[in-house]
């Protein structure tokens, strides 16, 4: 059995790359990076373990191949029409209960008669960092009608960080960016599983992305406070210890957002101030802590279990490479 991770070329929002981060701090080792957006290229790989956490939609070829066995956690269907038809349902009680990241989820499968249960987000079992807490504080991708919540006496000290690829002013960044349409030019057009030379460049790219998100992570570790409209960033920041606040319109009317704005502090009134202290920021609320722990303990019994029932095989058949440090 090998173990794969999924990596995001048709992706410009670190966020999914922060949710690679946290399912593959369960593996043992990562053999195979799997591109979330084009699953039927594993049809001729190895078998493969992969924790199916985060945004599916569209797919130009559904369910994924037999190689693949997911573990549905955190999963949430965009375009759950497609995704969690009844056609589909024999697919899914394969690995049902499935976990699901939003509650709209959780009634898709069920109106399809598959067992499924509200999981919460992966990202919310990243690990603490032994880091020393300074006083910055962060706007990530801030809804442009809540910044004129920011104290004017605040503005000019608040650092803005944002989880879209390429920053423009960040030549390595726009270099990656280039590589990553080339790939997308060149898969469409073959549509193909990849041959050794794209393999290499697709690693290097989720490389990259890989170490970018690590490095908003330490970031957040590091923050005084962050003020967002991005939910991977609000989510785990809750897993770091740092104080946030999700500020967004429709934070508790989006379906997507149902169970999660609940761990939340979420301000909702583009139009009524924070009632924040900007010094001392509390703490925030502990309500997300026993959802973590049950994210985490399904997920180490579930590799456990690949451990035990199968013999691990070191070569794969896609984009082959050695395990990556993810996050390192």
């Amino acid at each position: 059995m090998q173990y794969g991770v999924l990596t995001y070329a048709y992706s410009t929002n670190l966020g999914d790359d922060i949710q690679s981060l946290a399912a593959s701090q369960f593996l043992p080792r990562v053999d195979l990076l799997v591109e979330r957006d084009r699953l039927h290229w594993y049809s001729d790989c190895d078998a493969a373990f992969v924790i199916f956490n985060g945004w599916f939609t569209h797919q130009p070829v559904w369910p994924p191949p037999d190689a693949i066995h997911p573990l549905f956690l955190s999963f949430f269907a965009n375009d759950a029409q497609r995704l969690i038809a009844s056609s589909y349902a024999g697919f899914f009680r394969r690995y049902e209960p499935i976990g699901c990241r939003s509650q709209e989820t959780v009634r898709a499968f069920r109106d399809i008669r598959v067992a499924a249960y509200f999981s919460g987000c992966l990202t919310l079992t990243l690990p603490r960092q032994d880091v020393e807490r300074g006083n910055d504080v962060y706007i990530v991708d801030l809804d442009p009608e809540f910044r004129s919540l920011i104290p004017s006496r605040l503005r000019s000290s608040i650092v803005q960080i944002s989880h879209e690829l390429p920053r423009p002013n960040d030549l390595r960044d726009l270099r990656m960016h280039a590589l990553q349409l080339g790939l997308r030019a060149v898969s469409k057009m073959a549509n193909t599983a990849p041959d050794e030379g794209r393999v290499r460049l697709y690693r290097r790219l989720h490389d990259y992305r890989a170490q970018r998100a690590s490095e908003l992570l330490q970031t957040y570790a590091r923050a005084r406070l962050v003020l967002t409209s991005r939910l991977h960033c609000a989510l785990p920041c809750l897993a770091l210890g740092t104080p946030v606040i999700f500020l967004r319109e429709d934070a508790k009317t989006n379906p997507r957002f149902a169970g999660l704005a609940e761990l939340l502090r979420c301000h909702c009134d583009p139009h009524r101030p924070l009632n924040i202290d900007w010094r001392a920021p509390e703490p925030n609320p502990a309500t997300y802590l026993s959802v973590a722990s049950e994210l985490a303990e399904r997920c180490r019994k579930a590799v456990a279990a690949t451990l035990n029932s199968t013999s691990t095989n070191e070569s794969s058949s896609l984009l082959v490479a050695n395990p990556i440090a993810v996050g390192q």
